[in-house]
């Protein structure tokens, strides 16, 4: 009877561990992504900032006179 509850429990405890590794895989696919868009964002806003800046240089080069 040992030999049984063992391989049930084995077989079970190895589903288990594949369904982690597909669950951790896809997570890790997930966050590999979300650090991308981050990257992407990061250098949308440096850009827009230095648009602003150059925008607003210029207004006040106009207001100036």
């Amino acid at each position: 009877m040992a030999t049984t509850t063992e391989s049930r429990t084995t077989t079970q405890l190895k589903k288990t561990v594949q369904e982690q590794k597909k669950t951790i895989s896809a997570a890790l696919a997930r966050i590999s992504q979300l650090a991308d868009e981050i990257a992407i964002l990061r250098g949308e806003l440096n850009r827009f900032k230095s648009d602003v800046a150059k925008d607003v240089k210029y207004l006040t080069g106009r207001v100036d006179g």
